[in-house]
C-alpha cells in the first residue's frame, strides 16, 4: 500500500510540461519500434541488394541485430527527452549503451557463422573436410575476440579502464598468468593443427592410447569418438607432444595371416593349397591382384607355416574388418574342403614301460 502512495504521489509531483515529454518520448519509442523492420530491411537490402528472396534478407545475420539497435536509438532519444535527474539519465544511457553493444557483438558473431558468407568464400571447394574444420575453427577464434572486445567496451561504459585493472591485480594477475599457461599451450597447438593439417574432422586416429574418428577441433582441444561409442576429449598439445597416427590417409591397408599346417601336410597338399588360396584371393574385387603373396614359410617344430600377404583399397577402419573377415573365411572352407586342420602348439610325451623281474 506505501508503494502504491509513493506511485501516487510522484504522478502528482509531475509538472504539465514533463507530462508532454513522457508523452513525446512514449510516441518516439513506438515509432522507432514501427520503423525498425523497415529501416533494418533497407539498410540490409543495400547490401544484399541482388538478393530477390525476402526471407533470406531477414535472415540475415544483421537482421535481427540491427532492428534491436533502431530499437535501442528510440529508448536512447526517448530518455534525453525526459532528462530525468542525472543518476537516473546516467544509469538508464549506460543500460541502453550495453544494451546495443551486445547486440552488436551478436550481430558480428553471427556474421562470422561458419555458415555465413563471409566464410564460404574462404572455403576451397576441393577439400570439403578441411574446410569444415578450418572454418569452424576460424569462427569460433573470431567469437571469442568480438565478445572479449564487447566485455571490454561494457567496463570502459561503466568508467572502468580494463589496462588499467589488470595491472592493479598485482600478484593476482601472475596467478591468472600461471593458470592460463595450459590455455595458451593448447591455443598454439590448435593454431598448429589447423595449419600442418595432421589430421581433419571425420579422420580416424591414434594417440597414445586413444583412437577413433574425430569429431570436433576447437582451439582448446579435440574429440575423437571410439569405437565403443564413447566421446574422448583430448588437449590439443598432447598432440605436439605424441605421435598421431592417421589411418585415414592411407591409400590401402595390409592384409598379413600366417598359418600353421601341421607337420604331416605332404607337399602336394601343400602346394594345392597356397595354389588354391591364390585363386579365391584373386577373384575377390576388394583385393589388390599384383600384392598377393601365398608362400610355403618355414618348417618350425609344431607346423609347417604359410605366409598370405597382400594389400586392399580399403582404408575405413569397420569395411577393413569386414573384409579380413570375408577372406579369412575363404582361407578356411578351402583348408576344410582339403580336410586339412590348422595345427596347434602341443608337445609328444613318450613314456618308456619297464618290466619288473618276477
Amino acid at each position: 500500500m506505501e508503494q502504491i502512495n509513493k506511485l501516487v504521489e510522484f504522478f502528482r509531483n509531475i509538472a504539465q510540461n514533463q507530462l508532454a515529454d513522457y508523452g513525446i518520448a512514449v510516441i518516439v519509442v513506438i515509432i522507432f519500434g514501427i520503423l525498425s523492420p523497415i529501416l533494418t530491411y533497407i539498410i540490409v537490402k543495400m547490401f544484399m541488394f541482388r538478393e530477390k528472396d525476402k526471407s533470406k534478407i531477414k535472415n540475415s545475420p544483421f537482421y535481427k541485430p540491427l532492428k534491436a539497435l533502431f530499437i535501442c536509438a528510440g529508448f536512447y532519444l526517448a530518455v534525453l527527452i525526459i532528462n530525468p535527474p542525472e543518476n537516473a539519465k546516467k544509469l538508464c544511457l549506460q543500460i541502453i549503451a550495453i544494451i546495443a553493444i551486445c547486440v552488436i557483438a551478436k550481430g558480428l558473431a553471427n556474421f562470422v557463422e561458419p555458415k555465413s558468407s563471409i566464410m564460404r568464400r574462404m572455403r576451397d571447394e576441393d577439400k570439403p573436410d578441411g574446410n569444415k574444420t578450418v572454418t569452424n575453427f576460424t569462427s569460433k577464434i573470431l567469437k571469442y575476440i568480438i565478445y572479449i572486445g564487447a566485455g571490454l567496451l561494457i567496463l570502459s561504459v561503466f568508467g572502468i579502464n580494463p589496462t588499467s585493472l589488470i595491472a592493479g591485480l598485482g600478484i593476482g594477475s601472475a596467478v591468472v598468468a600461471l593458470a592460463a599457461q595450459d590455455f595458451v599451450k593448447n591455443l598454439i597447438s590448435g593454431f598448429s593443427i589447423m595449419s600442418d593439417k595432421p589430421f581433419l574432422v571425420g579422420d580416424w586416429i591414434q594417440v597414445g592410447t586413444n583412437e577413433g574418428s574425430v569429431i570436433e577441433i576447437s582451439f582448446r582441444a579435440t574429440k575423437i569418438k571410439t569405437s565403443d561409442n564413447t566421446i574422448v576429449t583430448i588437449q590439443n598439445s598432447v598432440f605436439t607432444t605424441n605421435n598421431v597416427v592417421n589411418w585415414s590417409r592411407m591409400k590401402q591397408r595390409r592384409y598379413l595371416l600366417n598359418i600353421k599346417l601341421p607337420l604331416e601336410t605332404n607337399s602336394d597338399k601343400i602346394e594345392k593349397i597356397i595354389s588354391r588360396i591364390k585363386f579365391v584371393l584373386n577373384n575377390n574385387d576388394d583385393v589388390d591382384k599384383e600384392t598377393i603373396q601365398v608362400n610355403f614359410n618355414t618348417i618350425e617344430k609344431d607346423g609347417i607355416n604359410l605366409i598370405i600377404y597382400m594389400y586392399t583399397d580399403i582404408v575405413a577402419y569397420g569395411d577393413y574388418l569386414s573384409f579380413r573377415e570375408k577372406v579369412n573365411e575363404d582361407i578356411l572352407k578351402v583348408l576344410e574342403s582339403e580336410n586339412v586342420k590348422i595345427a596347434y602348439p602341443g608337445q609328444n610325451v613318450y613314456v618308456h614301460q619297464v618290466e619288473k623281474e618276477n
